[in-house]
């Protein structure tokens, strides 16, 4: 979804997000319960797979809450 999820993302944002464990805009962490140190890793040829699957699955809109990070 364009609006609510990936849908407005590039290619080169998810991997930069999936690497870096930075939002597209920079500006903050993305929050658990996301495992992006899990991915950090992972080949271009691998984040492009998995890009092309994800963009495959139908949209989902979703109401997305504002970040609230982890307790101390």
């Amino acid at each position: 979804d364009k609006a609510t999820g990936m849908g407005s993302w590039t290619l080169d944002d998810f991997k930069k997000t999936m690497r870096t464990g930075q939002d597209i805009s920079g500006q903050r962490g993305i929050l658990p319960p996301m495992p992006w140190p899990n991915y950090a890793g992972m080949t271009d040829d691998e984040f492009e797979a998995l890009w092309a699957f994800l963009n495959s699955l139908p949209p989902v809109n979703n109401k997305v809450p504002a970040p609230l990070p982890p307790s101390p």
